[in-house]
This record gives C-alpha cells, sequence and structure tokens, in this order.
C-alpha cells in the first residue's frame, strides 16, 4: 500500500530522519510547532507508518513509546534511568548472540530491537 503525501507525514518523515535517536510523539510535536500541526495527526502519522514498516517502535523505561525510521541497518541505544543521556552504539552487540541462538535452537533471530537502560559514567562518578 503506497502512502498519500500529505504535509504531516512529510514533516515527521524529514524530522524523523535527521534524528540520530528515536522520538516520541510529544517530542515530534514539540519540534514541528511552527508547523501548525496537532498531536493527533503526528499520532495518525505514526500508526500509518508503522502499517507500513516505515519506521519502528521502541517503549522507555516509562512506556514512553519511541519511533525510528526503519532503516537496513539498525542501532541499540544506551539510556541513563538518572538523567536521561542516550548513547548511540554504532555496531550491533547482538550478533554473537543470534549465531548462539541459532546454534543451540535452531532458531534463526529475522530482527531485533533493544534499549539498555543503566546509569552512565557522569552519574556513577
Amino acid at each position: 500500500m503506497k502512502l498519500k503525501r500529505t504535509k504531516t507525514r512529510e514533516l515527521v518523515y524529514k524530522e524523523l530522519k535527521k534524528s540520530q535517536l528515536p522520538l516520541s510523539a510529544a517530542q515530534l510535536f514539540s519540534n514541528l510547532e511552527n508547523a501548525s500541526l496537532t498531536l493527533s495527526s503526528i499520532y495518525r502519522t505514526l500508526n500509518a507508518y508503522l502499517k507500513n514498516n516505515i519506521i519502528l517502535k521502541q517503549t522507555d523505561s516509562n512506556g514512553v513509546s519511541l519511533y525510528s525510521l526503519n532503516k537496513e541497518e539498525h542501532k541499540h541505544f544506551l539510556i541513563c534511568k538518572t538523567c536521561e543521556s542516550k548513547i548511540t552504539l554504532d555496531y550491533c552487540p547482538y550478533h554473537l548472540i543470534n549465531e548462539e541462538l541459532k546454534t543451540k535452537h535452531g532458531f534463526e533471530i529475522d530482527e531485533h530491537n533493544v534499549v539498555l537502560y543503566g546509569t552512565c559514567k557522569n552519574c556513577t562518578d
């Protein structure tokens, strides 16, 4: 199914594309406040993008949904529960785990989506 191009869809797509980290609907709304969009139109766009596999959805430790573009390469994030800083990993630490699961259990991972929560170096010092 091909999605119709709308102003909201184009703006949300561009905002997700330029972001290095996943964004919540509220963050998108805040970032696009000068575009006269409603929060409900952003949610409708995100739902349409999810149904069409254009974006990925994650849930943070507070239950907030975060969205990012569904790119060929995937990323993993480390999020500090104290200061909420986010670190993007530029590699996948799960390749060895995926191979082990395939060898031991015959289970082949097609995709995964992981956010790791903990405390960053600045907050532990």
